[in-house]
């Protein structure tokens, strides 16, 4: 029976993820073991909706409490990790840097000592339990989701070895965030795999991201919610790529099994951009109720990036990847989302 241990079980990626190892053409439910941690406040519709909470054992932590995490390691001793808990809005690290790096970078090193310290002890620890050598366990396989955050403004399309230069607390926390894990890797020969996904859309999304800012902003004017047909935005001149959830899991799911584990990353994304204009667009094409936007100051960043484009024909390459879901499909999952849960 195959251990996985899921950080941030209840959030977006990781209700999909659930999902796809539990789906019939991927692992047999029978032959797994889905272990999830999860926050007091933890949102969790997503896993609700999905019929999933039966299916995973869960385990209340905060990732930056050390001594939490190290008794849910030792407990579940899982064969693989998906480290995908993290405080990952880019707004929310302008106005509370403090946790942003807190959350990404202590809850990383704790997860990667205990880790260390459950499946390979020190010698003292033979010492005192009477033993005269190691019983060495072999690590489990964790992978790190990291983001295109951590590459900063490029003209050219964005791969692994494109030169980091994040411009925002949040990118500058994962990109602390993978160098740790890959450390962690040559240092200890932990299997580490790290992926940098470009922004990912579709069903679930949390409300503060842009595409689901708008997606919920419409539901609510379409509801009448007390409202008028009034969408508020930020900058709409600047570029992201966007690709679905589902297409973002497999990939995960594809790096975890494969072969690689000695910090090798993969990025998952399209070498299309569209603006945040279009996103809008496209999204009003998804209503027929007519709506005015207008812009907001306190919107916008204080350092914005203008584009971003992903060449992630490695992930095609190595791990046979690529997207396969139309942007306008995981907008009308997206604005479904929201049309059901408000």
């Amino acid at each position: 029976m195959k251990k996985i241990l899921i950080t941030g079980a209840p959030g977006f990626a990781a209700s999909h993820l659930v999902k796809r190892l539990l789906s019939e053409d991927v692992l047999s439910k029978d032959s797994i073991e889905i272990h999830g941690t999860k926050r007091v406040r933890s949102d969790m519709y997503r896993l609700e909706k999905k019929g999933l909470i039966g299916e995973i054992n869960f385990h209340l932590i905060e990732l930056t409490d050390a001594h939490s995490v190290y008794n849910v390691i030792a407990k579940v001793m899982p064969d693989q990790i998906y480290h995908l808990a993290a405080q990952d809005y880019v707004e929310s690290s302008w106005e509370a840097p403090h946790e942003t790096f807190h959350t990404n970078i202590d809850g990383t090193i704790n997860l990667f000592e205990a880790v260390r310290r459950c499946y390979n002890p020190e010698p003292e620890k033979w010492i005192s339990t009477g033993r005269d050598m190691p019983i060495f366990i072999e690590y489990p396989k964790i992978l790190v989701t990291s983001t295109s955050e951590t590459y900063g403004l490029h003209k050219e399309e964005i791969y692994e070895g494109t030169e980091q230069h994040p411009n925002n607390p949040y990118g500058i926390s994962k990109l602390a965030q993978d160098m740790l894990a890959r450390l962690y890797s040559r240092s200890y020969n932990i299997p580490v795999v790290i992926t940098r996904s470009f922004n990912i859309t579709g069903w679930g999304r949390n409300d503060p991201f842009v595409d689901s800012d708008f997606a919920r902003q419409i539901a609510e004017i379409e509801k009448g919610a007390g409202r008028e047909a009034v969408l508020n935005h930020g900058n709409l001149d600047s570029k992201r790529t966007f690709f679905d959830v589902k297409d973002a899991v497999r990939g995960y799911y594809l790096a975890m099994e494969s072969k690689y584990k000695d910090g090798d990353v993969f990025c998952f994304g399209t070498d299309t951009s569209t603006s945040i204009k279009d996103l809008l667009g496209i999204l009003f094409s998804l209503t027929d109720v007519e709506i005015r936007s207008n812009e907001q100051q306190d919107r916008l960043r204080p350092v914005d990036t203008s584009d971003m484009r992903c060449d992630a024909s490695k992930a095609k390459q190595l791990l046979g990847w690529e997207p396969t879901i139309p942007l306008k499909q995981s907008l009308e999952d997206l604005l479904n989302y929201w049309r059901e849960r408000l």
